[in-house]
């Protein structure tokens, strides 16, 4: 199983409308996220905005490209698009930076 660690940015004061969204999640996304081969998938929160997401799966890119064709994943990328920080508005969803792995402990 392969880590994958990316960071995005939220809007300043949205922390608590983002997490509701996320407590009520929709059955059909998570559904999606879990026939990818995602799992233990969490989203962290620094007091910044910066959100902290990790994951894993036998292949990341496969996972991600799976989700990608999913309208499930477009719709929710559209509902929640109003939160992110970024650079590039054209950009559906977070603008996302991959983290590195330095160490891994089991």
């Amino acid at each position: 199983m392969k880590r994958y660690a990316f960071i995005f940015k939220i809007k300043p004061g949205l922390k608590e409308e983002y997490r509701k969204a996320h407590d009520e999640i929709w059955p059909e996304l998570v559904k999606a996220i879990k026939d990818s081969g995602i799992q233990n998938y969490s989203i962290f929160f620094r007091k910044d905005g910066t959100l902290f997401a990790y994951l894993e799966s036998e292949d990341p890119e496969k996972s991600f490209e799976y989700i990608f064709k999913k309208d499930v994943n477009e719709r929710w990328q559209n509902a929640m698009n109003k939160y992110f920080v970024k650079e590039d508005e054209s950009l559906l969803g977070p603008e996302m930076e991959e983290i590195e792995e330095v160490f891994h402990l089991d």
